[in-house]
């Protein structure tokens, strides 16, 4: 073999040797470093019997973040949860070797175990237990997994909230007619008033503690009689 070729197959070998991405699972998790231990096991040419690899320490725990870190997508970290351990070239101030797990960093979100599984049937989908978001072409559905739900699907926006809803704001402004199917309670026990610029129909019974129609009070308004001009009693 000539000396060109004997290189390059010992090159090829430690290549084919080398280290670069493993399955592996979280054992602990602590400061956004992590101890991890890759799942996969090895073996060597004169020992058939599969060995376990070591666990790996002061793992860096990355995700996909932009911005500067101002923007991204984050979530719990585990014991048990699976990741990606991928071996770099070299750490700090170190020279450049063959990857190995003396230095890596460990992606998680990386596995087929999970409540919606690959191919999954929405576009894009974030999911936290029953919770989710999924995003599909003119559709957005959200979900707490306890029965309050958000759809925004073309020109239109539903929201079904079997506990209530509560809107905290100094001011609420709704642009366009608004229909209200249930009943409507305003300023219950602290007072309030309301103001209408418009008219005001009303098929049913009117009940208040006084109507006042042009600044007269309706409880305490007089009539004039016709003739005598004594003043007629309050209304009954």
């Amino acid at each position: 073999m000539r000396a060109a070729s004997q290189i390059a197959a010992i090159v090829d070998q430690a290549l084919n040797s080398a280290l670069f991405a493993l399955e592996a699972k979280i054992v602990s998790v602590s400061g956004g470093r992590a101890t991890v231990r890759p799942t996969a096991k090895r073996t060597f040419g004169d020992n058939a019997d599969p060995v376990a690899y070591a666990e790996v320490e002061n793992v860096r725990l990355v995700s996909l973040v932009w911005d500067g870190g101002k923007s991204g997508i984050s979530g719990r970290v585990k014991p048990g949860d699976d990741c990606l351990l991928i071996a770099l070239s070299h750490g700090d101030d170190d020279e450049p070797d063959h990857k190995t797990l003396s230095s890596a960093v460990a992606i998680c979100g990386f596995s087929d175990v999970a409540s919606y599984t690959m191919p999954d049937g929405a576009g894009l989908r974030a999911f936290s237990g029953s919770a989710f978001i999924e995003l599909d072409d003119g559709t957005i559905k959200g979900s707490t997994g306890k029965g309050a739900t958000i759809e925004l699907t073309g020109n239109k926006a539903s929201i079904n909230a079997p506990g209530g809803m509560e809107i905290t704001a100094p001011m609420t402004t709704v642009k366009g007619n608004l229909t209200i199917s249930g009943s409507i309670s305003q300023g219950a026990g602290g007072g309030g008033n309301a103001e209408f610029g418009g008219n005001v129909k009303v098929t049913g019974n009117s009940e208040a503690a006084d109507h006042i129609s042009g600044g007269k009070s309706f409880n305490s308004h007089t009539h004039m009689e016709q003739g005598d001009g004594k003043p007629t009693s309050g209304p009954q």
